[in-house]
């Protein structure tokens, strides 16, 4: 099953962010954008300082400030923690991270100001090497581009930090309840399914298979096996994300927080009420959706093991058959279409 796809607009809600972004701004003095993984504003600038607006409104130097703005966005990324810089014209930025089961959408940005000489912690580094080439055309447009350099507000380094650290939660936070939002839907879309259903039985349909209702007298398919917890469950939303995310990498911790529950709660919980290990559900589920391609189509046993992420090949045939009693390749020889 292909892994979901999120659109950064989405994920913030841009209309209610652009208003964030301007209390933000007006309450740390400092100017925000919000950009993709490109560099790209998805958002207005709220609090752009007029030296900055200069600089942005020439070609060329616009560019300059795209690509520090998505340099920033990944190294912060790397770092897994906001990431402050020099940008081409040596003003101090900061670039938050939004990412999304861990993919990197883009970067909130603030900044737009200049740390006091001598603050003994103000050493920061420069993002690219080049310096804005910009030069007004005028001597007096110079000068009053440098008098509005010497007005861009200074910040003590602590303090961009202690902001970083406030705009960085605010993020998460906000990206944290889209997911919620996002697995509390679908549990009503299929709440909703089931209560139209004529079938008794609960059950999840095969993952990427169209949703299809079954007589009352119908059993259940044999790859469509019925939910291992009821929906009154405080596991149902774990269960639920599994049947829709097999593709993905799924942790159990990421599965207690969205049930808000302690891992080690959460563990003892799934085992009692669905009869596995929390681990051993999520790989059977993988395991069913892998005998279904193994039987319906010739994608290559490494492929499969891809799309599941299993971390390689051999944990998947070792999973597989500590499931089936036989590898892959036995099963599909023997039960290939």
């Amino acid at each position: 099953m292909g892994q979901q796809k999120y659109d950064l607009a989405d994920v913030l809600n841009v209309p209610k962010w652009e208003a964030v972004q301007d209390w933000l701004a007006k309450l740390t003095g400092t100017a925000i954008i919000t950009v993709d993984y490109k560099g790209t504003p998805i958002t207005k600038h709220s609090l752009c300082t007029d030296f900055c607006k200069i600089i942005r409104a020439n070609p060329v130097s616009r560019k300059r400030c795209y690509k520090c703005d998505a340099l920033a966005g990944l190294e912060a990324v790397r770092l897994n923690r906001p990431y402050i810089y020099l940008c081409h014209c040596g003003i101090v930025d900061v670039a938050c991270p939004v990412t999304v089961d861990d993919r990197y959408l883009g970067a909130v940005m603030f900044g737009q100001v200049r740390i006091p000489e001598g603050d003994p912690e103000g050493k920061v580094e420069r993002l690219v090497s080049e310096i804005s080439s910009f030069q007004p055309e005028s001597e007096q447009a110079r000068q009053d581009l440098l008098e509005l350099y010497k007005r861009i507000p200074e910040m003590d380094f602590a303090r961009i930090e202690d902001v970083a650290g406030l705009i960085d939660s605010i993020v998460q936070y906000t990206v944290s309840r889209y997911v919620d939002n996002q697995v509390k839907n679908l549990t009503y879309e299929w709440m909703l399914r089931n209560m139209e259903s004529a079938a008794g039985e609960h059950r999840l349909p095969r993952p990427g298979s169209p949703i299809r209702e079954l007589p009352p007298s119908a059993p259940p398919a044999e790859d469509e096996p019925p939910l291992p917890v009821l929906k009154s469950s405080a596991l149902y939303p774990a269960v639920l994300y599994v049947e829709n995310h097999l593709g993905e990498p799924i942790s159990m911790q990421e599965m207690a927080d969205l049930c808000n529950l302690s891992s080690s709660y959460f563990s003892r919980l799934f085992t009692r009420e669905a009869g596995e290990g929390f681990k051993d559900y999520v790989n059977r589920r993988k395991v069913e959706l892998a005998k279904d391609r193994l039987r319906n189509t010739s994608i290559s046993i490494a492929q499969i093991a891809d799309d599941l992420s299993f971390s390689d090949s051999s944990y998947f045939v070792k999973t597989f058959k500590k499931f089936e009693g036989i590898t892959p390749s036995v099963y599909r020889r023997h039960k290939y279409r």
